[in-house]
């Protein structure tokens, strides 16, 4: 190609001096943790660790996380401040994809076919997978666990020595040869997976089965284990706030939904159905969104975070996960006004509001035909809040 000539070093640049450069790149960007995975290191796992996936000919992978802010996650957990953490997420992710995409060119521009791979909401369109399975084009998670960036938690997040689960991960592939990183010793995980914070702050039961089963996944000869998941769509029926009441009726999301949670999975495709209109006709929660292009190429609306909570909870410091965890527990119920913003409040005040609401309105909260759940076994019954 016509002008390609200078893009070639004019000395031998080593796998040593590639890996130490990507390093150096992307800490001093902001990442708090870094690791390299290659061809080797990586075989034998799932679909989603095939760096050929994204760039034919990639031999190694550069896998970052960036820690997100600490005081806007408190706040949000209490229910203070939703926007802060939601614009924080943003442009955490945002600049993560930057990074990756700046690390590609520095690398292309070095001689070497790279590419960023967005830190989130992209996913696999192929013969195998449509992208509402939610199948990632690369696997950040299983990535950063192979480098050495985290350990698996409970949850199945990937925890950081400084922040656990507090950070945006991203990637960068490359065809150039680099010199691989190793796992974190296991024995060092803080996650002991007794105290189970992420279970408790998880609405939806989509952890419900980690404290019996696990789930492993083996990269180049090192196995990984976290805890078992139920289906994703029970996370999705929470996350992307179609509802957020937890089934005790004490608390909930920033969701001021309070459709129904079932307990088996195949009614959660039925129960979304039911509460994604409603959804959809709700007035935006007061702040900015998230692009969540599956979600807008459906309805035409945003999704704002209401929850993430099995995430923000876990953090390295055993006593800070307890105040994480029973602050949120005991930030009260969401309840919307008519110009989308949100107001915590008691359990029964939300009752009481809801109850005030004429017919039309209220049907975007709580089910408008609520005998349409009679014949569905749903978390917490039917006395909740």
């Amino acid at each position: 190609m016509v002008g390609q000539e200078h893009l070639k070093p004019t000395i031998t640049i080593t796998a040593e001096m590639l890996t130490g450069k990507a390093k150096t790149f992307v800490e001093n960007c902001g990442a708090s943790a870094v690791g390299i995975t290659t061809l080797e290191t990586l075989a034998g796992g799932p679909p989603s660790t095939n760096l050929e996936y994204v760039l034919p000919g990639a031999k190694s992978a550069v896998t970052f996380a960036m820690p997100l802010d600490q005081d806007k996650i408190r706040s949000y957990l209490a229910k203070e401040d939703r926007d802060g953490h939601q614009v924080n997420y943003n442009d955490t992710n945002t600049m993560a994809t930057g990074v990756a995409s700046q690390l590609a060119s520095f690398f292309q521009q070095c001689g070497f076919d790279a590419v960023g791979v967005q830190a989130n909401q992209v996913y696999r369109n192929d013969d195998e997978s449509v992208p509402w399975e939610q199948h990632p084009d690369i696997s950040h998670r299983f990535l950063a666990v192979r480098g050495g960036v985290g350990w698996f938690g409970l949850s199945g997040n990937v925890l950081t020595v400084d922040h656990g689960a507090n950070v945006a991960l991203c990637t960068m592939v490359t065809v150039a040869e680099l010199t691989a990183t190793e796992p974190l010793p296991p024995e060092e995980n803080f996650c002991d997976c007794t105290t189970m914070e992420c279970v408790a702050a998880c609405p939806s039961g989509f952890l419900g089965e980690a404290k019996r089963q696990r789930a492993t996944v083996t990269m180049g000869g090192h196995s990984f284990s976290y805890g078992q998941r139920t289906s994703y769509e029970r996370c999705a029926y929470v996350c992307a706030g179609f509802t957020g009441l937890h089934p005790s009726g004490r608390w909930s999301t920033w969701s001021p939904g309070r459709f129904p949670i079932p307990k088996k999975d195949e009614d959660i495709k039925l129960a979304t159905a039911w509460a994604y209109d409603s959804w959809a006709e709700r007035p935006y929660l007061d702040g900015h969104t998230l692009q969540a292009p599956l979600i807008y190429a459906s309805k035409g609306k945003d999704v704002q975070l209401t929850c993430g909570s099995c995430m923000l909870v876990c953090t390295p410091d055993e006593e800070e996960r307890a105040r994480r965890l029973k602050t949120l527990q005991s930030s009260g119920v969401a309840i919307q006004h008519p110009d989308g913003s949100v107001e915590a409040v008691a359990p029964q005040q939300a009752q009481h509001y809801l109850g005030g609401l004429d017919d039309e309105t209220r049907a975007l909260y709580e089910p408008e035909n609520p005998e349409r759940y009679e014949d569905m076994e749903v978390m917490g019954g039917s006395d909740r809040g």
